[in-house]
């Protein structure tokens, strides 16, 4: 899958990539998940306005989608229309989902006629598209692979809506998360092969990020990790399928209804890296609170300053979380209370007791879990069976995989490789160690 798309997009395949295309590991895949052909809409149903009627009302008392949320306020969101035109050029087709404080929606390109995906944000700042405009700049400036796996910002603007001003992010069409595809269609996790083309085209898009763009993008994890098009027709489909079986809503006020998303059988695609609201410019030590909280490296946790190497761990993480059906990391003691303590606890079971030398950087947070000779206080037990061996489970020969999560794991940043030199490891090359 992957390695297809970016030789078709003239950004050749690793020459020391051995493994079977991606392409080959997810196909079937995609034959178990269905064989029904959807029509493709004619230029008739284009010009046709969407059905404002024949869909499923839901029930006023039912709680959908972003309503569903534990902190939901309507104000942050836009109350985007099915139909809807932004800038007299983004025609709304479908909801693609939702987040704590955005919507995700499919759209025409009135102007070009292709299909792209506004991301309606109330919070976003404008850090994240003064990331975007450097990524775009750096790409102009090399032919590296790992471009081809950046998801592209197209265009920005502001609107205003009822409870106030919203941004708009148009991005490049793409399906569905690879986190999204796992919990729906692979909950005991992905094979082998899927798994490894993933991870080499993250290591790619990580090596143009750091080699080439300076950034740390500090939120690598499944939920980034889209699965790209290689044919926008699969898009294309979804209008008919609005005119045949309109999707069921909510209508909440005159002004405001709430959608269901639609969900759409995966097809092959590029791997894109995507959400660069945190990311950070330059190699730093940068600081502040960053990664979703089990995906948080050694470094963060003791409140030192970091870098590139904590995009590495979350690549360990990552490769974890495709294949494996349980994380190695919870963050949560065995009563699943969540805090630090039991977050470090786990990082002992698995990788052992932390450096001297780690624990050195930052004396005063350290003895918030050690005494001064390194040893831990107990504020968390250890838990026993957390082993990588013991957690994982799937694989027949298992070596090769945990070497390579053991180097992306490590206590000291400084020791964990850099991306290329990630991209050279036995298991993604398929090479003895």
């Amino acid at each position: 899958m992957f390695p297809i798309a970016r030789a078709q997009s003239g950004f050749p395949v690793h020459p020391r990539l051995k493994m079977p295309p991606l392409s080959t590991a997810i196909t079937p895949l995609l034959r178990s998940l269905s064989t029904v052909q959807t029509p493709m809409p004619n230029s008739r149903d284009e010009e046709r306005p969407l059905p404002t009627s024949g869909f499923q009302i839901i029930d006023a008392d039912h709680l959908v989608e972003e309503e569903e949320l534990p902190d939901y306020k309507e104000d942050r969101f836009y109350p985007v229309r099915l139909g809807e035109i932004f800038q007299d050029r983004y025609q709304v087709i479908a909801k693609f989902g939702f987040g704590s404080s955005s919507t995700s929606w499919l759209a025409r390109d009135l102007r070009q006629g292709g299909t792209s995906c506004p991301y309606e944000n109330a919070r976003l700042t404008f850090i994240g598209i003064i990331i975007y405009d450097h990524i775009s700049r750096r790409m102009g400036d090399t032919s590296h692979r790992g471009r081809g796996n950046i998801r592209r910002l197209l265009d920005s603007f502001q609107i205003t809506g009822p409870d106030g001003k919203h941004i708009v992010l148009v991005f490049e069409a793409a399906q569905m998360s690879l986190r999204d595809m796992k919990l729906v269609f692979r909950r005991d996790g992905f094979d082998e092969d899927l798994v490894k083309g993933a991870i080499i085209e993250l290591l790619e898009a990580l090596d143009f990020l750091h080699t080439y763009g300076e950034i740390v993008h500090t939120d690598v994890h499944p939920g980034n990790m889209l699965l790209g098009t290689n044919n926008n027709n699969l898009f294309q489909k979804l209008k008919q399928k609005e005119f045949s079986s309109p999707v069921p809503r909510k209508p909440v006020s005159p002004s405001r209804t709430i959608y269901l998303s639609r969900l759409i059988l995966p097809k092959e695609g590029p791997m894109l890296l995507s959400d660069f609201g945190e990311a950070r410019i330059g190699s730093g030590p940068h600081g502040g609170d960053i990664m979703p909280l089990e995906y948080r490296a050694p470094e963060t946790l003791l409140y030192m300053g970091w870098s590139y190497p904590v995009d590495i761990w979350s690549v360990g993480l990552t490769a974890w979380d495709l294949l494996e059906p349980k994380r190695l990391f919870t963050a949560r003691d065995e009563d699943g209370e969540l805090y630090d303590a039991a977050h470090l606890a786990q990082l002992i079971a698995a990788l052992g007791p932390p450096p001297p030398e780690f624990l050195a950087k930052n004396p005063e947070r350290r003895a918030d879990f050690w005494d001064e000779q390194g040893k831990w206080l107990g504020l968390a037990s250890i838990p026993k069976g957390r082993t990588m061996e013991a957690l994982e489970t799937r694989l027949e020969d298992k070596s090769g995989f945990l070497r390579f999560i053991r180097r992306a794991l490590t206590w000291m940043p400084e020791e964990r490789p850099t991306a290329k030199e990630l991209l050279e490891d036995p298991w993604l090359t398929d090479e003895k160690a």
